[in-house]
């Protein structure tokens, strides 16, 4: 069973959302579509989270009890190059269909600053995208939303399929303490994404359809001065079957 894509045909029904009409990015709310989502209620992170990523002085990834809305904190940490980085597991794959959605509010200081945003092959990595302007790769395959102070201030859509990438640069500038709904569709290999509701970039050969994947977010300081990246909720769709 895949996730077609766009479900259904054009014309027939949309989904209202707070940033208006997405129909291209409707799914049905069946027993018959797997649906991980979190919103990081209450006062524990899930415990089937693996163990964050993290490089350096104070960086960690954090829960905190009370925090208004819910979110999870993403923190580079002081020292230099510092990181923090979570997936949640390798459950998902294109060749089923892929729905990933993600919540996320930037640092209040943008500058020297990488954070990224979307799906990749492991947990762990110290960030899928090794060098966002060429691009290169830690990752073998991902598709991830990037921002790279060391290239540019500007958000950019990179898939890597056997670790060949295909990169759409420059889409938009980022901005300090602003809420971004980020949505990326896998299917077989190809790879479209989304910031706000508006389609941003569509990959044809993006991404190796049967490699597992995970959500991901990461955020690393280029400086001594930590980043701080909320994640407020994330969502992935895939068929049961």
């Amino acid at each position: 069973m895949s996730l077609p894509v766009p479900f259904p045909n054009t014309g027939l029904i949309q989904l209202k959302t707070n940033i208006g009409y997405r129909r291209d990015l409707w799914t049905p709310a069946s027993f018959d579509y797997d649906i991980f989502e979190d919103k990081f209620w209450g006062d524990a992170l899930n415990g089937f989270y693996p163990s964050a990523k993290t490089n350096g002085t104070a960086a960690a990834v954090t829960f905190a009890e009370h925090n208004a809305n819910g979110y999870l904190s993403i923190i580079s940490g002081t020292d230099n190059n510092g990181y923090a980085g979570q997936g949640m597991g390798l459950q998902f794959t294109g060749d089923r269909g892929i729905l990933a959605q993600f919540v996320v509010q930037t640092p209040a200081t943008v500058t020297a600053f990488k954070m990224e945003v979307g799906l990749s092959d492991a947990d762990d990595d110290a960030g899928a995208i090794n060098v966002k302007a060429t691009p290169t790769f830690t990752a073998t395959d991902c598709a991830v939303f990037v921002v790279d102070t060391t290239d540019d201030a500007n958000i950019g859509f990179i898939s890597a399929m056997a670790g060949a990438g295909v990169a759409t640069q420059d889409i938009q500038a980022i901005a300090a303490s602003t809420t971004y709904r980020f949505a990326i569709r896998v299917e077989g290999n190809s790879v479209t994404a989304w910031i706000n509701g508006r389609y941003v970039a569509g990959h044809a050969a993006g991404i190796e359809g049967g490699t597992k994947l995970t959500p991901w977010i990461f955020s690393q300081t280029r400086t001594t001065s930590t980043r701080n990246v909320l994640l407020y909720k994330w969502q992935v769709i895939q068929p049961a079957y």
